[in-house]
């Protein structure tokens, strides 16, 4: 990231529900490859931060007990919810706006956290 640079909350605006469709798609077998290493079992907990549409976190929500998707853009999260809701996952499903610094946000702890595709937005610690 850029030093100084802020958050601009229009800058995914109109986008959301065409990103899926923009983005490559996650590898086949993503979630059988997790499940096995991970030993995941339906139950613990997902945190997908920089969710966007939610398009990992839906993918791999048959795995966990409940998935939390954050993401600082709200039209994402919107994205994400109707993603949820056609996936029949409304109710062990959650997304939060915030941005990835300002995590814990009162979220609890998580089985497993992943950032698909957005880690680079992240803004890192200064160097010592």
């Amino acid at each position: 990231m850029v030093v100084g640079w802020e958050w601009d909350d229009t800058l995914f605006s109109g986008t959301a529900p065409y990103y899926q469709r923009g983005r490559l798609p996650y590898a086949p077998g993503l979630a059988d490859v997790l499940a096995e290493v991970l030993r995941l079992d339906g139950r613990g907990r997902l945190i997908d931060v920089g969710c966007g549409p939610g398009t990992l976190a839906l993918s791999l929500a048959h795995l966990f007990g409940e998935i939390v998707g954050v993401d600082p853009d709200s039209g994402m999260l919107s994205e994400a919810g109707r993603g949820a809701a056609e996936a029949g996952v409304s109710g062990k499903s959650r997304w939060v706006r915030v941005r990835a610094e300002e995590l814990p946000a009162g979220l609890g702890t998580f089985t497993v956290a992943i950032f698909g595709q957005s880690f680079h937005w992240v803004t890192p610690p200064p160097h010592e």
